[in-house]
């Protein structure tokens, strides 16, 4: 024997050892026989009997039958479903075999540890398959697959026999065969006689292929089905409301306050500005707090605010200029600062002929920059102010909302214990939108389901629970409560981010299951209690406490307050009305309190300069003072903008089948 032939022996010898492994293990064994009964019940649950023999090829200790617990239905219309079911009564007869669950499934492992086998070996399965409410709109249905696709080995010997509790109509029945989604029916025989459909499959059915059955029935065929309850599902519904109770406990014993005691009030209380005051009342200064120092400071006399008017040819374009009186001379580093900058211009736009240069030029930007240094003026108007004053307005209202005032006024042990309440609340949502999302979409389609509308719904809490939330305009001479515009837009925009991908995401995943859609509402209230409670989780100190009540008395007076008294405290002090203005901003009672003085006559404040086109008024001097209220809050807070029979069915897509492996 000469040395090719030796190696061509060799070759072959080595390539039999490296492939027949595979090929042995890829078909160890095969299912000769299966069929299936079925004993469908009124309820919707199923006694399943399974008949099927096995030819094991090589040694092993028997077989696995996979079932899932849930499933995602899909008809040929495109309408989705999911449900969870419950399998019991498991026997097999003659053999010994364990339960238990493993990534979704009931498995049913048969077999002795210690024994192994080849050859035939016959199996009887039997169960109760536990669908739960049928999830047909308008319609019930029995859509179930025969033979799963999950089975690992060729099968054929295929038979079937299902008997329904009631009559129904043969017309709506169908079967589908093949790999998954397919349609075909050509290989499916079956008769109908009675409550009873028997039938066959001809030939084989390859590993990975199903074998499914779908009967729409009349809406009510089944009755007295149950719910479901799997122990995730109870976790996805209790989870919330222990949750809530967690954080209501941490708000009763580390944060709730005591009720302060409110005396009626004429004034603030005594040193302390308008922005102050902001912060002491809400615990927390936001930028409109700041900008009442407008006419805070106005009325202490440092600055004149005049009413201007400028008239094109279709309209009248009413607004104000600032200009300042004398310099700062108190002792208050918030005041200073807001005063300095406010008066501190930019450069002044360059004219037409300097950018011409400018592009002609590069070296003639720096020149212009060393020709106009930054200048304090004496009058600035809302214009000078846009992406300018801002970083002056971030400075007052971190320094109001620094840790050492916070500390003041709230007990330091409290001003984080909202932490994880708010961690609770996203865990919460996160849960209620991962579970049913999940099993009705594909993993990455819960990104965009979690993100939008988390941050849409968090705009919306912000809108609502800001202050001041709500005004109170006269409509027909009648006072009518509104939403601010910042409660408007915030609502719009946060309804618009979140509610459009909530709606086209998540909304048909919750109505694909009743329970799914109660435990989400549930969730979401449980939710909205939590933030509530983290909202007012900081407990007041003793003096912080007192302050606020003594606010909240200047706020009941603010808006209860009698024309007589006023008059009183008017003929006391004639700037009283004016004095007070800045505070009511504030405490968002400023209409409130320009309507009460329009029957009382009063002169115009010095700080004041109308343009001599209305007769002085409060009325109007509130209208002017609001509009040029909001104007100087955009302006100073704004920054540059950095087939046929098939019954409807399709292979593999009805509930449970499942599959099976051999061990």
């Amino acid at each position: 024997m000469n040395k090719t032939t030796l190696l061509k022996i060799a070759f072959a010898a080595t390539l039999l050892l490296t492939v027949a492994p595979v090929t042995v293990y890829a078909n160890d064994y095969s299912l000769t026989k299966y069929h299936i009964a079925i004993q469908v019940n009124e309820n919707n649950t199923f006694r399943i009997t399974e008949n099927i023999t096995v030819n094991y090829h090589v040694r092993r200790h028997g077989i696995i039958r996979e079932m899932p617990m849930r499933n995602k239905v899909v008809r040929l219309d495109g309408t989705k479903s999911h449900n969870r079911v419950k399998i019991t009564d498991i026997h097999v007869e003659g053999e010994p075999f364990s339960v238990y669950n493993e990534s979704g499934k009931k498995n049913i492992q048969i077999g002795n540890p210690d024994k192994t086998l080849t050859g035939s070996k016959d199996y009887v399965i039997t169960y109760l398959y536990n669908i739960g409410k049928d999830k047909g709109k308008g319609y019930d249905e029995f859509y179930f697959n025969l033979i799963g696709p999950e089975w690992n080995a060729d099968m054929e010997g295929i038979s079937f026999a299902i008997t329904m509790p009631k009559s129904f109509n043969t017309s709506k029945l169908g079967f589908s065969s093949g790999a998954l989604d397919a349609t075909g029916n050509d290989r499916i025989s079956y008769q109908v006689a009675g409550y009873r459909i028997t039938g066959s499959y001809n030939g084989v059915l390859r590993a990975g292929e199903a074998l499914t059955v779908r009967l729409e029935l009349p809406e009510g065929y089944f009755v007295g089905a149950a719910n479901h309850l799997d122990v995730l599902m109870q976790l996805y519904l209790m989870l919330p409301f222990f949750f809530l109770f967690i954080a209501y406990g941490i708000w009763q014993k580390y944060s709730k306050n005591e009720r302060p005691v409110e005396p009626v009030e004429f004034y603030p209380p005594k040193g302390y500005n308008s922005a102050e005051i902001g912060f002491l009342y809400k615990g927390n200064a936001e930028t409109q707090d700041v900008v009442s120092l407008l006419i805070y400071l106005a009325g202490k006399g440092y600055i004149k605010i005049t009413e201007t008017e400028e008239k094109s040819m279709f309209a009248t374009l009413h607004g104000f200029t600032i200009t300042k009186l004398k310099e700062y001379d108190g002792d208050n580093p918030n005041e200073r600062l807001f005063l300095k900058g406010l008066f501190n211009a930019k450069r002044k736009t360059p004219s037409l002929k300097e950018v011409i240069a400018m592009a002609k030029n590069p070296e003639a930007i720096a020149e212009i920059a060393e020709t106009e240094p930054i200048t304090e003026t004496q009058e600035v108007r809302a214009e000078d102010l846009k992406n300018n004053f801002y970083q002056t307005l971030n400075t007052i209202v971190a320094n109001l909302n620094k840790k050492e005032n916070r500390e003041t006024i709230f007990e330091k042990n409290s001003l984080k214990k909202h932490i994880p309440v708010y961690w609770m609340c996203l865990v919460v949502f996160v849960l209620i939108t991962v579970v049913p999302v999940l099993e009705y979409y594909e993993p990455m389609v819960l990104l965009f389901a979690l993100l939008f509308p988390g941050i849409g719904f968090t705009i919306c809490f912000l809108a609502l629970t800001s202050a001041p939330g709500f005004k109170t305009i006269t409509v027909n001479g009648r006072p009518t409560t509104k939403a601010a515009p910042r409660i408007f837009f915030g609502l719009l925009f946060g309804l618009f981010f979140g509610g459009m991908p909530w709606l086209a995401i998540v909304r048909p995943a919750l109505l694909a299951d009743t329970a799914y859609w109660v435990a989400y509402l549930m969730g979401m209230l449980c939710i909205a209690g939590m933030l509530m409670l983290g909202r007012y989780m900081k407990k007041r100190t003793p003096f912080g406490n007192e302050l606020l009540g003594k606010i909240r008395g200047f706020k009941c007076f603010l808006e209860t307050a009698e024309k007589h008294r006023l008059e009183m405290l008017v003929m006391q002090n004639p700037a009283y009305f004016y004095n007070i203005l800045p505070f009511t901003y504030v405490l968002g009672v400023s209409d409130k309190w320009i309507k009460k003085f329009e029957n009382i006559a009063m002169q115009p404040p010095d700080w004041y300069g109308g343009t001599g086109s209305h007769r002085f008024s409060s009325a109007s001097f509130g209208r002017f003072m609001d509009t040029t209220l909001k104007f100087a809050s955009t302006a100073m807070s704004s920054s540059p903008s950095s087939s046929g029979s098939s019954g409807g069915g399709s292979s593999g897509r009805g509930s449970g089948g499942g599959g099976g492996r051999s061990w």
